[in-house]
């Protein structure tokens, strides 16, 4: 049986849209390099990673003008922020988990379900599960040929 994003995931933990920038920074000093950032009824809109406070800090602005909204991206390379983040279901096989890694270079991936955030994967759930004895096996990471 695959592992799937639900074997790995951390809990629910998340930004509020509305979270001020002192906040926001202090919730990033967590084990988890960003957050994801969520509406009133716990749904997606964005995520933020400590990248993007570094990108607000060069930019001139202090943690007094951003909030979690303003500095949220989608995980999308070509734009910011956009009304569908990057998101997996709890069913998500750890291979394709792996793959969107990849693919759009983020550090967290938001996991939902019926739209509603439930919990986050991060790249070192992904390690920390290979490093326990029968979490994951090699063949689940095989190139597709």
């Amino acid at each position: 049986m695959a592992c799937t994003a639900k074997d790995i995931m951390h809990p629910r933990v998340s930004l509020p849209a509305k979270t001020a920038g002192l906040e926001v920074i202090e919730r990033l000093m967590s084990p988890y390099p960003a957050l994801p950032v969520v509406d009133d009824d716990l749904r997606v809109i964005g995520i933020v990673s400590e990248y993007d406070i570094l990108t607000a800090l060069k930019e001139g602005r202090t943690i007094h003008e951003f909030s979690a909204e303003s500095l949220m991206t989608c995980g999308h390379a070509e734009h910011g922020a956009c009304d569908k983040p990057v998101t997996v279901l709890s069913t998500t096989p750890i291979e394709e988990i792996v793959e969107l890694f990849i693919q759009r270079n983020v550090t967290i991936l938001p996991v939902v379900e019926n739209g509603k955030l439930i919990g986050i994967v991060s790249r070192k759930n992904i390690l920390n599960a290979l490093a326990e004895k029968g979490m994951l096996h090699e063949h689940e990471f095989q190139k597709r040929v």
